[in-house]
């Protein structure tokens, strides 16, 4: 028997769909989003658009755009925002994986396994967004078994913010080489830790993760 969908549930659908987009790099900084052309490709009225976009201003992961009638802007961090939220990821993201390494179990480490082989794999293949969408699966793979609610909207915001310019540090990667992209694909002392279910490693090793891209991009994009 077919039901009605219910106009709350195609608006969390939009919301969800948009979040990840903005984590997984696929919009950058600086872009503008038109309702009506996110409205085409997702096929969707205008008005869950313009209810989602509303909302993930709400959550500082886009603003207001004054200039184009309709839309909003992929906010620009300054070096300070940039610094601060990296900050942030360090403390909150490193004791996530500090969490989920004491009861990380064969099933989580073939999940890490297997999304550590796709985020190669992508990479290998030269595609940029699909990388930058990988990488996000692996590390939120590692969040969610930490197994707290509060932890996972505080990362979530952050990646709301960062996501896009982890996309603009992939590409440069890619201009750059194999020797660039070598310094921020590199999750063997993440997985190490994970299968030796060393909270102090994981900590470890997902602060240095973190802190290693934030000086790729201060070094080749934010100078």
């Amino acid at each position: 028997m077919l039901e009605k969908i219910e106009a709350k549930s195609l608006q969390a659908k939009v919301y969800q769909q948009l979040k990840v987009a903005l984590m997984g790099g696929h919009f950058a900084p600086g872009q503008v989003l038109v309702i009506r052309d996110l409205a085409d490709q997702l096929g969707t009225s205008p008005m869950p658009i313009r209810q989602s976009l509303h909302r993930l201003v709400s959550e500082h992961a886009l603003e207001e755009d004054d200039k184009v009638r309709s839309s909003v802007r992929v906010p620009e961090l300054c070096a300070d925002v940039f610094d601060d939220i990296k900050t942030t990821r360090k403390l909150v993201e490193a004791e996530a994986a500090a969490m989920a390494a004491k009861h990380a179990d064969d099933g989580l480490l073939d999940r890490l396994r297997e999304l550590d082989r796709e985020i190669s794999r992508v990479v290998e293949a030269g595609d940029a967004g699909e990388a930058a969408l990988a990488n996000r699966n692996f590390h939120f793979a590692i969040y969610e078994a930490a197994g707290s609610v509060t932890m996972m909207r505080v990362i979530e915001s952050l990646w709301l913010q960062s996501g896009p310019y982890f996309r603009a540090l992939i590409d440069k990667c890619f201009e750059l080489g194999d020797e660039a992209i070598a310094q921020i694909n590199n999750n063997d002392h993440i997985l190490e830790a994970m299968a030796n279910g060393d909270s102090r490693a994981a900590r470890k090793a997902l602060s240095e993760d973190i802190e290693r891209a934030a000086k790729f991009f201060r070094d080749y994009i934010h100078q």
